[in-house]
């Protein structure tokens, strides 16, 4: 294995680190600031506001996990030369631009209901890119899954507010992060295979 190829792996495996260290740094930061985050009532980026401990530890830690996103989108764009998956990747990146704003722009500042919408709204788009990429490759349910899981993340999540309304931002900021990991570790398997035994898109 030459040291493109071990460049490649550790891009991609960035990609699940990616989604673990998300989760740890949530976890971590709603651990210190138990004495007041209600999970049924508060939004994530309040454990980056002015409320908060320890803000830096949800904001920086936020722009950690953008820059493993965009590793994970290079990764994916050193192997893929279809227009649909390089803009997919392209997406991706600007997804983990947004990210990292939510630490400079956290909870109480102006920007902030921005750059958070829009993070989820350019992840959403970069995935369903890359699923549909794949699934055109591929076929079968499981992509087809994926595919609609991506789709449909916003239209789900409107149809809740409408019907019965979200308990909390923290809540329906879960179910988005749920969807873009389950369709993130999906893509990933799929380049991973790719770059793991060098089949490379043509």
């Amino acid at each position: 294995m030459g040291a493109r190829d071990a460049i490649r792996r550790a891009a991609c495996l960035a990609g699940p680190l990616a989604a673990a260290l998300a989760w740890a740094v949530i976890l971590a930061a709603w651990w210190l600031n138990r004495s007041w985050f209600v999970y049924t009532e508060d939004a994530f980026s309040d454990l980056g506001g002015p409320g908060s401990c320890c803000p830096g530890l949800y904001n920086y830690g936020l722009m950690a996990v953008a820059v493993l996103i965009a590793v994970f989108s290079l990764c994916v764009l050193s192997v893929e030369s279809s227009k649909l998956g390089v803009l997919g990747a392209g997406y991706f990146v600007l997804a983990a631009v947004f990210l990292a704003l939510i630490g400079v722009f956290p909870a109480g500042t102006r920007h902030h209901v921005c750059v958070s919408t829009w993070f989820f709204v350019q992840a959403d788009i970069a995935l369903a890119m890359l699923a549909a990429r794949v699934y055109r490759e591929r076929r079968g349910l499981f992509w087809a899954l994926a595919l609609l899981a991506a789709v449909l993340a916003w239209p789900v999540a409107g149809l809740v507010e409408q019907v019965a309304g979200w308990p909390s931002a923290a809540v329906l900021e879960t179910y988005g992060i749920v969807i873009i990991d389950a369709v993130s570790l999906a893509v990933f398997a799929h380049y991973w295979g790719l770059v793991r035994t060098r089949r490379y898109t043509s």
